[in-house]
């Protein structure tokens, strides 16, 4: 894939699926007794990333609700989020067979934070060995009235460990430490158009890199935890968190409206996360296992 994806069979399903969700929708976080169904869908999903036949992928995937497809050269897993099972949209890699996916491309508020999935679009367009996770259904779905916390919201998948997001997502990253960039909306603010975190835990390399691109990309680009950006930086966000205790990377990025309206200014994000990621991935780029595109 090339460009910046916001065209295509693939961008097209995404957009369809982002475009019906609405803060009146349905959603239920798993029961207890789905546990194992869980379960085994994460232990689907690792396989088809080591290479397994993704006909394997078919039973875990109708059990937890999902249907799977083969778009744009890609394997898909879509929840229906028209049902109270509305757990997301998983986009596997296009280069499997024995390798971790090089980043988990997270997009936790679908349609609440605008065109945030265009963002992860753009960067599996990039990078091959991108996998794309996306939530199923708006933040505010099936949220009891007088809710304010955020782990109020049962569909706020940044902070609801119990969601299926947050459990494919443990799932890569306990197994193979992938690095995570989780792309969120805010406000427009006068002084900065990014904030750009490591959430809960340290800066890594590949936040320098991906920091280091945008500012070159024109964008004004503020750190986690600086005046005016605390509440936007990830710190309580469930994904950082697991990824600050085990060491691994991870990027929150708050994107201002204005930029997520403006498709030059989104593909240049996605490029620039996609050359962050390959330029701090090592071996995986360099023996051609994956291949980066410009």
């Amino acid at each position: 894939m090339t460009g910046d994806a916001e065209d295509g069979p693939l961008a097209h399903l995404v957009e369809r699926f982002t475009t019906s969700l609405r803060s009146a929708g349905p959603y239920r976080p798993p029961l207890p007794a789905e546990d194992a169904v869980v379960d085994r869908l994460v232990l689907a999903v690792l396989a088809a990333c080591a290479g397994a036949d993704t006909a394997d992928l078919g039973p875990a995937a109708r059990a937890a609700g999902f249907a799977v497809r083969r778009v744009g050269g890609r394997t898909l897993l879509v929840a229906d989020p028209t049902t109270p099972r509305a757990w997301g949209l998983v986009v596997l890699p296009a280069v499997v067979g024995g390798r971790a996916p090089q980043v988990v491309v997270e997009i936790p508020h679908p349609h609440s934070d605008l065109r945030t999935e265009r963002v992860g679009l753009g960067v599996l367009g990039r990078l091959d060995g991108a996998l794309l996770l996306q939530a199923g259904a708006h933040r505010h779905a099936a949220a009891p009235a007088g809710a304010r916390r955020r782990a109020d919201f049962p569909a706020d998948v940044s902070h609801r460990p119990d969601s299926v997001f947050a459990r494919l997502a443990a799932g890569l990253v306990g197994a193979h430490g992938t690095p995570q960039v989780q792309v969120h909306g805010c406000a427009d603010r006068p002084g900065f158009d990014v904030v750009a975190s490591p959430g809960a835990g340290s800066s890594s390399a590949l936040l320098g890199e991906v920091t280091r691109g945008l500012r070159a990309a024109g964008e004004r680009v503020r750190g986690g935890g600086e005046p005016g950006c605390e509440r936007l930086s990830g710190t309580r966000n469930v994904q950082g968190g697991l990824a600050a205790r085990l060491g691994t990377p991870f990027v929150h990025l708050e994107l201002s409206r204005s930029l997520r309206a403006d498709p030059a200014r989104r593909a240049a994000v996605s490029a620039v996360v996609a050359e962050a990621v390959a330029a701090t991935d090592g071996g995986d780029v360099r023996d051609g296992s994956y291949h980066r595109f410009a």
